[in-house]
């Protein structure tokens, strides 16, 4: 009775064959890692480098022999011919120093510390078709502290407002303007304006 109550081992199912079974030890292309250098790499390197520098001793060996100039009676001439050419002469070594220059002139150079002489410079900051916009630009010149004007001008194409800043005094002081409007990405125009009397 008591074989009875012992179980039989249940049997195993068959085993998948051998063809379908997968290599356990084989590598897929996405686990294989980075190629190894055998023997016939190295030595393959070594004899295109071996070659390499034959082929390059050879050719500059070749081009040193071709590059020699040969004893021929052909470079005598244009030797020759190269020398009989004159050597520039540059007289201004002796003239200069000899010539005088008459400095009493009747012409006297303005004193630039004098008020009120010279032109005046004024920067044209644009020109636009409508009023607002070349008030818009003014206000931008005034946040950035320089004084604007707009004025208006009739044209055979309308009329136009143009921007002026100005006018300066120096050259100084326009070129501050200048500068300041130039960080803003505000293209100017210089114009001197003569003096009025």
């Amino acid at each position: 009775m008591a074989s009875g109550n012992r179980k039989t081992p249940a049997k195993k199912p068959a085993a998948k064959s051998a063809a379908a079974r997968k290599p356990a030890n084989r590598r897929t292309t996405a686990d294989a890692g980075p190629p190894s250098l055998s023997l016939a790499h190295v030595q393959g390197f070594g004899v295109g480098a071996a070659v390499g520098v034959i082929l390059g001793a050879a050719g500059v060996t070749w081009l040193a022999q071709e590059g020699m100039p040969k004893a021929d009676s052909t470079a005598e001439p244009a030797r020759l011919e190269q020398d009989s050419e004159p050597e520039p002469r540059f007289d201004f070594y002796t003239v200069l120093p000899s010539q005088n220059l008459d400095l009493t002139s009747d012409i006297t150079p303005p004193d630039p510390t004098e008020p009120g002489t010279g032109d005046l410079y004024v920067l044209q900051a644009g020109s636009f078709r409508s009023s607002e916009d070349a008030d818009r630009r003014r206000g931008e010149l005034a946040l950035l502290g320089l004084e604007a004007t707009v004025d208006r001008t009739e044209s055979d194409n309308g009329a136009w407002y143009r921007v002026y800043l100005g006018p300066f005094e120096s050259r100084s002081k326009m070129a501050q303007a200048r500068s300041i409007t130039a960080q803003q990405s505000i293209d100017t125009l210089l114009l001197r304006r003569p003096r009025s009397p």
